[in-house]
This record gives C-alpha cells, structure tokens and sequence, in this order.
C-alpha cells in the first residue's frame, strides 16, 4: 500500500491538508504523509524497540492505524507530527507491555507527550532536525535522561520519582521546565532564522 518511490502528487500539501484527503480515504495522500515521516517515525520506533523487525512492523500497524484515525485528528489540538508520532509510539509501548519488557501500570499513567515538542521542525525543513538535536543538547543531563524516559520508555511520572527517588512533584516540575526550554530554544531559533 505504501510505496515512497513513486510521487503522490500531494507533495505541495501542508501535513494537515494530506490529514484530511487521508481522513476521506486518499491512499495517496497517506502515501505522502508516510514518505515524509516513515524515516523519524522508524528511528523512534528502532528506539523503542531495539529490533529492526518489529520496528518495521509497528511503523506499517502506525500508518495503517494513522488510515483508519485520520478522521479524528483535530489540527487546533496538536500539529500532524504530535499526533503521528503519539500513534506510533502508544503502538511501541503496546508491543513492548505485551513482550513484557517492561510491565506498565495503565491506570497511573501520566504522560506528558514531549513528541509535540519534539515534532516542532516544519514538515519540509531539513534543518529541523538538527534544531531539535541542538535544543536537546541543551538540557541537563538529567532533564535529558527524564524526558527521554518518559518519551521513549514510556515511564509514568509517578514511576520516574520512584525510578529517581525524588518527590512527583519535583519529577513534574522537571520535565515542565525541560519542556519549556525546547520549546524557547526552538521559537527562538526559528526567529533568529526567519530574521536573516
């Protein structure tokens, strides 16, 4: 179903137009979401999962889920790259809960969805990227090591305090400021860029 070699003809849509040719069945259009994300999306997974096979399996089950949802995407909610990348990761988190990697908790699960941060590149800015790379490197060491626990391993707040043997709200307040500074970091970037 998916083929990135062959153009789709949406490739002058933003990402939130191909959402909605994707949510009237446009195979095309998703076509042309997964040409733009499969490659992000697949190292996340990679990531999450450490096996190359099941990352590309979980990354096909991402856009066939993607198919199926677009309908409900709401772009005043989030942008098309936060709610890509929350699908494939909740499929990651699944496959690893049912490997028993790691048992989870759902019921205390209180994620903030760093993804949205993360996902802040425009979607035809190659440079991006290496913004969000800058912006991370940025961080504490341990506002690193947070956010990458609660993104990729899915770790709830109330698990990082214990993981960390600090109080949850100080594991909150954490992560909100680390979250902050991407956030000023990237705003900052993108008009120190649009300025010159």
């Amino acid at each position: 179903m998916l083929n990135r070699s062959v153009p789709s003809g949406h490739d002058h849509h933003t990402d939130a137009e191909l959402m909605i040719c994707t949510a009237r069945g446009d195979e095309t259009a998703l076509e042309e979401l997964y040409r733009r994300y499969s490659p992000r999306v697949y190292a996340l997974l990679l990531r999450m999962l450490g096996a190359r096979e099941e990352a590309e399996e979980v990354l096909q089950d991402t856009f066939v889920q993607i198919f199926r949802e677009a309908r409900r995407y709401q772009p005043d909610r989030a942008g098309v790259a936060a709610f890509v990348f929350t699908i494939a990761r909740n499929l990651a988190l699944s496959r690893l809960r049912s490997r028993a990697a790691r048992p989870q908790k759902e019921e205390d699960r209180d994620l903030h969805d760093p993804e949205q941060e993360l996902g802040l590149w425009q979607e035809n800015d190659r440079e991006g990227r290496v913004l969000v790379q800058r912006a991370l490197a940025g961080l504490s060491p341990e506002e690193r090591q947070l956010l990458e626990e609660s993104f990729y391993w899915g770790y709830s707040h109330p698990e990082l305090a214990e993981r960390h043997n600090v109080p949850l709200g100080t594991v909150k307040t954490k992560i909100r400021r680390a979250l902050l500074k991407l956030r000023e970091f990237l705003s900052g970037a993108q008009v120190r860029e649009g300025g010159e």
